[in-house]
């Protein structure tokens, strides 16, 4: 890609927001190298990450914390021929354990995360080292006491010998005969020895050897001499201590210098998933949208499609300062920057921009390369819907004033010298943003020229977008079906820019309106105005009737747009009510039934025990008992709920579910005999015969 372009078009802004969302250096680092890729496969992969990334941050914590560039240190080691501090052990195995997290983490759903899948599938562990580093060093302490039993042993034996010369000079320090002979210092500690601080006078009080004296000389440090030998025995373990300490660095800093380039490609990768997770966070904080590529086999082909496109770097200068950048509010953003649309394509690929000064052109530009860019470094951009970005093998823009003092140009020779360098790198597949094309020069001498221009790009099958004040550039869309024009709205009302671009009609430069704002005299800006009158007219007049013809065709969608929003509102509160309403309906459907259920079983427990009772009767009157027993079953099956039932029952297959109250389970049917009207059904595992009348399409009221 152009290194220009990207200078020019600010991309470093975008790289510098994006590093704001990584968690690690390694990360950032990776953000500050940022730049479009170099083919349409990488540019797929390095979104599918990012997508699949921001899915990924709702379910799961991505472990990112505590990785650093260990492999840089790594090679000043190799380099400096000393062994590597625990410190920088430490950080080793934080990043051999990071990976393993990392790949656990990203792994877990490889069918829904492919992507992410394949990339933390290259985060190779290095099993051996990470335990060796465990075991020997401790990120408080350094070396651990038993990473060897040499070290276990030398260290237990410097404790003891420490504890007990501690121990004899704390007990000199106290004795009461040498307390005239010391300093309120007491015991110094100095050079890995123990030491009294003995006043110069005292001297030959102190019976020990002379280590040290105060620069004034009034204090005279002193080692007893009793404690002498072992001191010098202390000074020993020490020096064996440092030297089997040296011993393990440098064994553990041999294994990792072996395995130095995997470690390096362990942290390209770290910094790959961190700068995925970075794409993801911005993506989430300033509703950015993951844009679809679009390949160009042919001219025809070329498709560019942004919907509410906004500067992403003007957005991050209007956050909310005070919030936390992973909590912004988005509505605040979108009000301060207004959004474009733009729509390139067979047959138009094409745009010529006018409009007035400060009106946001350059910045319509701006946002349309940068939109690209980010595209092209698989990033998503800050658009609406599902953007489409064409790939290109190249972006070329020439944008603002770049005279050089230096190399002696003027304004008009810089842009020149950019546009040369344009005509000879670019291709059919490049895209190409021009600023002001034309100006700094005799106006018929640029016109004539920036006409030639885009000419030629027409006849090669270019894309570009182009802002001009040229009115035979509006003239050339005009007259070529590959041309669109589109125009900075300006306010005639207010006289100022609202920084919306209209497609489809060319915009005007408004100089006189701006000029008479800013104050310029009425007997300087009336003349001229009669003059452009009097050779324009015709043209500004079709101008301006078609911006008041679009403004209110504007207005009127944003009015239908408000109404169609509030009819989908009013419609998904109906549908709502609706659900609800049905909601209700059935739940009290079930409600009626259970408590049907309820009362018939209630009656039947009560009438049918004294039917039984009756039996006893005289056996005349057994007829009549029995017509009783038969009219109570009838009458509780003849109704409405007990007709139901009966259907139900009758209508039941093997392996159908009913409810059985009495038992308060549900229970899957076996077997059906619709003569003697029973259900066998499996409860608990147990096959179990129950009546028609004791089953029930109705859950327990507890399930509801």
């Amino acid at each position: 890609m152009n290194s220009h372009a990207l200078r020019v078009l600010e991309f470093d802004s975008v790289r510098e927001v994006l590093a704001a969302y990584a968690v690690t250096s390694l990360g950032k680092a990776s953000i500050s190298r940022l730049e479009p890729l170099g083919s349409p496969d990488e540019v797929e992969t390095r979104l599918a990450e990012a997508r699949e990334m921001s899915e990924l941050v709702d379910i799961a914590r991505i472990p990112l914390a505590g990785f650093k560039d260990v492999a840089a240190a790594v090679r000043a080691v190799a380099e400096g021929g000393r062994p590597g501090e625990p410190d920088l052990l430490y950080d080793v195995l934080v990043l051999l354990r990071g990976g393993v997290s990392l790949r656990d983490t990203l792994t877990r759903q490889p069918d829904d995360f492919p992507a992410l899948t394949c990339l933390a599938d290259q985060l190779v562990d290095q099993p051996e080292l990470r335990e060796e580093i465990e075991h020997a060093i401790d990120p408080r302490d350094g070396v651990r006491d038993d990473a060897t039993p040499r070290l276990r042993e030398i260290r237990r034996d410097l404790r003891r010998l420490r504890e007990s010369i501690r121990e004899r000079i704390h007990r000199k320090a106290s004795d009461s005969r040498l307390q005239r002979a010391l300093q309120t210092e007491g015991i110094k500690f100095k050079n890995d020895r123990y030491m009294l601080s003995v006043k110069a006078e005292f001297r030959q009080t102190v019976p020990g050897v002379i280590r040290d004296r105060s620069h004034s000389g009034s204090t005279l440090y002193i080692e007893p001499g009793d404690l002498v030998l072992d001191g010098d025995a202390l000074l020993g373990l020490i020096d064996d201590e440092r030297d089997e300490v040296q011993k393990i660095l440098w064994q553990l800093t041999r294994q990792v210098l072996k395995v130095e380039s995997e470690l390096q490609a362990l942290q390209d990768i770290v910094s790959q998933i961190d700068l995925a997770h970075a794409k993801a966070l911005y993506a989430r904080a300033f509703g950015l949208a993951f844009p679809e590529l679009v390949s160009r086999d042919s001219a025809d082909s070329f498709e560019l499609s942004l919907t509410e496109a906004r500067h992403p770097y003007l957005m991050w200068l209007n956050r909310d300062t005070r919030r936390e950048i992973h909590d912004i509010p988005l509505e605040h953003v979108r009000e301060k920057v207004v959004p474009l649309d733009v729509t390139l394509g067979h047959p138009h690929r094409l745009l010529i921009v006018t409009g007035p000064n400060t009106g946001g052109k350059t910045v319509a530009l701006k946002t349309i390369g940068l939109c690209i860019i980010m595209a092209m470094s698989g990033m998503p951009v800050p658009a609406a819907g599902s953007p489409r970005i064409p790939w290109i093998s190249n972006l070329f823009a020439d944008i603002g004033d770049e005279q050089s003092i230096e190399q002696n140009l003027s304004t008009f020779s810089s842009h020149l010298t950019n546009l040369v360098e344009i005509l000879r790198e670019g291709d059919s597949n490049s895209f190409v943003l021009l600023d002001e094309l034309g100006a700094g020069t005799d106006p018929l001498e640029g016109a004539a020229l920036a006409t030639a221009l885009l000419q030629w790009f027409k006849d090669q099958g270019w894309a570009a977008v182009i802002t001009t004040h040229l009115s035979s550039l509006k003239e050339f869309a005009f007259l070529n079906d590959e041309v669109e024009n589109a125009a900075m709205e300006f306010d005639p009302q207010t006289l100022e820019p609202t920084f919306r671009m209209i497609t489809g009609i060319p915009g005007r430069s408004h100089a006189l309106e701006i000029a008479r704002r800013l104050g310029v005299p009425e007997d300087v800006v009336g003349p001229a105005e009669e003059s452009v009158h009097a050779t324009q007219a015709p043209t500004r007049d079709v101008i301006e009737k078609m911006m008041e013809s679009r403004r209110r065709m504007d207005k009127e969608q944003r009015r239908m747009q408000r109404l169609r929003q509030r009819a989908q509102g009013e419609r998904r509160a109906a549908e709502a009510e609706r659900e609800e309403a049905e909601f209700e309906r059935q739940a009290l459907r079930r409600e009626a039934d259970a408590l049907c259920e309820e009362t018939i079983r209630e009656a039947k427990d009560r009438l049918l025990p004294i039917t039984r009772q009756l039996q006893n009767v005289p056996k005349s009157l057994v007829p009549v008992v029995e017509e009783l027993r038969w009219m109570i079953e009838l009458l509780l099956t003849a109704t409405p709920l007990g007709k139901r039932r009966e259907e139900f029952a009758r209508s039941l297959k093997k392996e159908d579910m009913v409810y059985v109250p009495k038992f308060r389970e549900s229970c899957k049917v076996r077997k059906i005999n619709k003569t003697e009207r029973v259900v066998t059904v499996l409860l608990n595992g147990i096959p179990t015969a129950v009546s028609f009348d004791d089953i029930s399409w109705v859950d327990e009221p507890s399930s509801h």
